[in-house]
């Protein structure tokens, strides 16, 4: 099947305009062609139609050459430009050239006619997908740009003030939008949750599906402060809207804060750290169940409560911190992360954050963020 070719002629002659189209048929195309002889019908052809190529005379009576390539670029339309003149001199064709021609040939000698179109018509219709390729990839960072900008105010404005306790949280996703997920929840009996969450994958959909997440943990938080209940209720909701391809693994700690004590459940996620006041490992919080969205009609039965003493710190993180990799494919590893707590663990909960941060930031070096950072720390005062 020939390819389809539509191609404006600008010529005073229709036997001349007949040859050049006769010789592009030749060469294998389907020519729909139109003739204008005047700038007027020129710019109302370009403007009622689409148009491959456009074959232009240089010396018409009523429109020059120069003055048929200014009309065609004042209409903003890529279409490649074509000179094919009796013989103008090589001065006037580098000068049309210089102005934007694509090409210049002499209608005596007109044997590169096809391969000039084939050439052209390729070149513009590359320089068409480029631009529909990048009109697409803005049109894609713009959403991930709103989708971003919604996530992060999901995220809290700020830690809540509680007296006796320092509290920071951060999340730094990997890609514009991340499936990782922290909170700071106000419970019905006057206790606080602290949430590190993490969807699987990366991008908009997990972002959404966190987002979920997040509704359901807060609206049951409000009826109940039961962290393993709250949690198996979230599953059962969440597994009939995740699918078979992703799961949600999420640390709820429950601070109470004039018992100095916290009450956690752990879904499938990395253990969080109590840090002692000389900054040694006490207490790893690990996993009490299987990933939220899994399977319906799971329990998760709540771990003994931790009795924390002045000085320590708690710290849940998502498994972005552990997993980054070094340019040699090294993980940054659980006993890093543990020495980077143990050498900052009389900083403020920020600075805590700031530390591991950097510290995992240098770890991965050229090698780049591959998966989302996020943390939250709670330190005794």
């Amino acid at each position: 099947m020939k390819p389809k070719l539509d191609v404006l002629v600008i010529e005073d002659s229709e036997l001349d305009s007949k040859i050049l189209l006769q010789l592009i048929q030749a060469g294998g195309f389907e020519v729909h062609s139109i003739r204008v002889e005047t700038g007027g019908d020129l710019r109302s052809a370009i403007n009622n139609g689409h148009w491959d190529l456009i074959l232009a005379d240089y010396n018409l009576p009523m429109l020059k050459g120069p003055e048929a390539l200014r009309v065609v670029q004042e209409t903003g339309k890529d279409i490649p430009f074509i000179v094919i003149s009796g013989g103008i001199g090589e001065d006037l064709a580098v000068q049309i050239m210089k102005a934007g021609a694509h090409d210049y040939l002499m209608k005596g000698a007109l044997a590169r006619l096809v391969p000039v179109v084939e050439r052209e018509v390729r070149e513009a219709r590359d320089r068409q997908a480029r631009r529909t390729a990048e009109a697409g990839l803005r049109a894609a960072d713009e959403q991930f740009r709103v989708a971003r900008e919604i996530q992060q105010r999901l995220f809290p404005k700020a830690p809540p003030l509680i007296d006796g306790y320092d509290i920071a949280g951060v999340s730094f996703p990997a890609a514009e939008t991340g499936g990782d997920y922290f909170d700071f929840i106000p419970m019905s009996t006057g206790t606080w949750g602290l949430v590190v969450g993490d969807v699987t994958g990366h991008g908009i959909g997990p972002a959404l599906l966190m987002s979920e997440a997040r509704a359901y943990l807060r609206i049951l938080a409000r009826y109940g402060d039961e962290v393993g209940d709250i949690l198996a209720r979230a599953n059962t909701v969440l597994t009939e809207d995740l699918g078979d391809e992703r799961f949600v693994t999420l640390l709820l700690a429950k601070l109470d804060p004039a018992a100095r004590r916290l009450y956690y459940a752990n879904a499938g996620h990395p253990p969080g750290f109590v840090i002692d006041r000389n900054g040694a490992l006490r207490l790893e919080l690990r996993r009490t169940g299987m990933p939220l969205g899994l399977c319906p009609d799971v329990s998760y039965t709540p771990a003994s409560p931790v009795e924390l003493i002045s000085g320590e710190i708690v710290v849940l993180v998502s498994d972005g911190f552990e997993e980054a990799m070094s340019p040699h494919q090294e993980m940054f590893g659980r006993e890093r992360l543990i020495e980077c707590l143990s050498a900052n663990h009389r900083a403020s909960a920020r600075e805590i954050l700031a530390r591991i941060h950097e510290a995992v930031e240098s770890h991965a070096g050229d090698g780049g963020q591959q998966d989302d950072y996020t943390a939250v720390v709670l330190k005794v005062l």
